[in-house]
């Protein structure tokens, strides 16, 4: 599990450089601002953020709110026999900037806890505390990341009809 989720995909897809643009052109709309409610969108598109020219930045449409909703960008790329799509899956940067802060405090906190211990014989029992407001914090990014990074990798390979493209590793022996 990483501290701070990212993910990295590549979608190849066998339409042309120019339906990919208008797919994406037709399924991004502009950010807009603070929504409230909690009704669906009657809206056609999938994601919000912009794409210009072989470029995007986006994000899915959800209905509430998940601050650790991926960030997409990415850009189109010609390939062999069509179109790549190549993006990077990040969490928002000021959600990262924030957990830094979080992590921080908290191993701030469980060192001075050890301190504590050690120097005036405080009560072990108290390190738990610190450590569960650090794997709180870890965890919580990861599952409000994950659970929407497949439902927008999904939605992104059904709008233009691609495959995923596997990782493969290099043997390193």
């Amino acid at each position: 599990m990483k501290i701070i989720p990212s993910d990295k995909i590549e979608i190849l897809t066998t339409l042309s450089n120019q339906e990919v643009r208008k797919i994406l052109t037709e399924n991004i709309r502009p950010k807009k601002g603070l929504k409230i409610g909690f009704n669906k969108s009657q809206e056609k598109e999938l994601f919000e953020g912009n794409f210009e020219q072989d470029r995007f930045e986006m994000q899915r449409i959800i209905t509430g709110r998940n601050s650790f909703l991926p960030q997409i960008k990415g850009q189109i790329q010609p390939n062999i026999n069509g179109t790549k799509l190549v993006a990077d899956l990040k969490v928002h940067t000021f959600v990262i900037i924030f957990m830094i802060f979080w992590l921080t405090f908290d191993g701030f906190a469980f060192i001075m806890g050890i301190i504590g211990v050690i120097n005036q014989g405080t009560n072990p029992f108290l390190l738990i505390f610190p450590l569960i407001m650090i794997g709180f914090g870890i965890g919580l990014v990861n599952y409000g990341f994950n659970s929407q990074k497949d439902k927008s990798i999904s939605d992104l390979k059904r709008i233009i009809n691609g495959q995923i493209k596997e990782k493969t590793f290099a043997n390193t022996v």
